[in-house]
This record gives structure tokens, sequence and C-alpha cells, in this order.
């Protein structure tokens, strides 16, 4: 039988390291609702040269290659030997889930299996870049001490995220690590949040205390959906500059201008996909009809079902549904302050006849 210490992965010098070392500053996000899921991100600086596919493999169980690449914008047929240079910025997608202590995380994994001479801080450090702290890893492992982990063992590793709106719009959560020189109007501006946001949203009083390594949740606009509540897709968040595969890699749906586009989805040319209902009239989907404004409409991707076979779903829709509702909003706003001026002018002119 082997010794006690030849079974320990961690070192005595990391040993040392878990007592002394300070917590980073990963951030548990807040979660309002337990039970939900959602998808998320986060932003991940490789540390060594890898490629797309042993990043898939590393965050396994969590992102798959096609969800990878679209959550990085890049073509589909992109191949999983395709480099990535040390250092280089990767979005990492994952489903999110909201526990019952307001925490979210995500979902069953990724899995990290121990090798020798490997730390909780140093798994946290350097294979997840701070993106969980070593007290949060061994807290989800049921580890009560965190300097006793063996080679060979498997440990789930909650990234942080959270389902919850912001400021009443649907967003996707995307945890972001503070480089060196960040300041938080310019991390806002890069990802199309208001800075004002982004500094409530993380409880940050002084604008110039941003650490390097510091974790931001960072809610990132997405495109208005059309997505029926039945669909399995039905909580699909696809950010500005991104795309996801849907309805089991059959339908391509990105977002390309801002948070008030409609959601743009496409058929994918693949004999095993079937071909996308049709529309009243029998528009395809993507088809617009020839009205012009609030008046036109799209047909738009509604969702999937598979009880016997595979069928996409379209429904349709005005071209670009949240400005609408915006300008049909401010339409009555409008109309009411023009009624309420009628009335105090009607008012006016009684006060002058009785005084005439």
């Amino acid at each position: 039988m082997p010794s006690l210490f030849a079974r320990l992965a961690v070192p005595a010098a990391a040993t040392l390291l878990l007592f002394f070392a300070a917590p980073t500053s990963a951030a548990n996000f807040t979660c309002t609702t337990p039970g939900a899921t959602c998808q998320s991100a986060i932003g991940y600086a490789v540390p060594n040269a890898t490629t797309y596919g042993e990043l898939v493999a590393r965050f396994n169980t969590t992102t798959t290659l096609p969800e990878l690449l679209g959550a990085n914008n890049l073509p589909a047929d992109t191949s999983p030997s395709a480099p990535i240079a040390a250092k280089a910025t990767v979005r990492i997608p994952f489903r999110c889930r909201c526990g019952s202590n307001n925490v979210g995380q995500s979902a069953d994994g990724p899995i990290y299996v121990v090798q020798p001479q490997d730390g909780l801080y140093a798994i946290s450090h350097n294979v997840f870049d701070d993106f969980v702290t070593y007290p949060e890893v061994a807290a989800a492992n049921n580890i009560t001490d965190p300097n006793r982990i063996d080679v060979g063992q498997k440990l789930t590793i909650p990234l942080p995220c959270t389902c919850d709106q912001v400021g009443g719009a649907t967003v996707m959560h995307f945890a972001y690590s503070v480089a060196k020189g960040d300041d938080t109007s310019g991390i806002a501006a890069k990802f199309g949040v208001n800075a004002d946001t982004l500094l409530s949203l993380n409880k940050i009083t002084d604008p110039k205390s941003l650490k390097q390594g510091q974790i931001l949740d960072v809610p990132l606009p997405v495109c208005y959906s059309s997505i029926s509540e039945t669909s399995p897709d039905h909580n699909l968040l696809v950010p500005n500059g991104t795309y996801a595969l849907t309805a089991q890699d059959c339908i391509k749906c990105s977002c390309s201008a801002n948070n008030y586009q409609q959601l743009n989805c496409t058929p994918v040319q693949d004999r095993r996909c079937p071909a996308p209902q049709t529309c009243d009239g029998g528009l395809k989907l993507g088809s617009p009809t020839n009205g012009t404004g609030c008046d036109s409409k799209i047909c738009a991707y509604s969702g999937y079902s598979n009880t016997t076979s595979l069928s996409i779903h379209t429904a349709l829709v005005p071209a670009n549904q949240t400005q609408c509702q915006k300008g049909g909003a401010a339409r009555s706003e409008v109309a009411g302050s023009m009624w309420r001026m009628s009335v105090i002018s009607f008012h006016t002119v009684l006060i002058l006849i009785c005084f005439l």
C-alpha cells in the first residue's frame, strides 16, 4: 500500500502556500431565482499555447466545440487542432445554474482530474485563471482539508455566473478578469454596457479601485428572441458578435447589431436537418414582409420539438419587436402628455372666462 504522502497530490511547498495565500478575487455572482438555468461565459486567458480541442477537453461537460466556436464567432468548420497562442483570451460558454444559496455556478462541471504535484491553489490559479478560489473548489467538492487531495481525484470546478435580469432586461452574464491598465469606463465601452450599471452590479464605489485579476460581472446585451417558452432552447441568449447553434445544430442564430435587433436565425445546410416550417403566406425562415417600420414583419425562428422526429417551428413577428414596443410606449406617453395639455388648456380657458 502506498504511503499517505505518496497519495497526496499537493507538495509541501504548496501546502504552506494554502495556509498563507489570500483568496483571489473570483466573484460569487448573486442569483435571485434558485433553480434557474441559463447560458453564461468567462473570458479565459489560456496559460500556455493550446488548441480549441484541448480547451473543450479542459472545460469538459460544460462546453462543446460548436459552442466554443460560436461564442468566439469562429467559422463552424474550424479544426479542433487550430492553435491558440499563450495568453490569448478565449470566451468559454457554459450552462449556469442558480443554487438554493442564491449563488450561481456552472452546472455539472467542468471536471478536473488531480495530477501529481497539484494543489487546490495551483488548480484554481494556474489552470482556471482565478475564476474560482481554492476555498470555493474545496466547498464544491466537500473537501474539509484543502491540503489533502489525491492524485486521480475528480474535482468539480464551480465557475461564477448568474441568470438574473439587469434593469428589467435579459442579458448574458460574462465573467471578466480585469487586465493591467483596465478601467470601468473602458471595460463598459468594450462590451457595450452602461458604465454606471457595471459599477452598480459589481458593487464598486470607487472606479479607480479595480485590481488586476479582479473578476467582474459584465451583463452582455442580447438580441430579442421569438423562441416559444415550450421550446427546449427557450432561454437561448446570443450576445452581439457571436452565434449559437440550436435545434440539434440545425439552426444557426446570430446577433450582429444591438440588443434591440430581432435574433437572426437561419437553417444549417445539412441533409440530416429537416426544412423549417414556413410562416403564413408561405414565407420561409428569415424572409420579411413588404411592410415598413413597425408594420414590417419577419418569419422568425420560434423553437423546435422532437417528439417522434425533429420539427423546426417559425412565427411571423415584428421585424424589430423591442424598438416598436418602445416606440409604442413612447407614443402612448406623448399622447398622454397631449391629453394632459388639452385638459390644462381647457381649465385655463374656463378661468379666463370667469375673470371676464
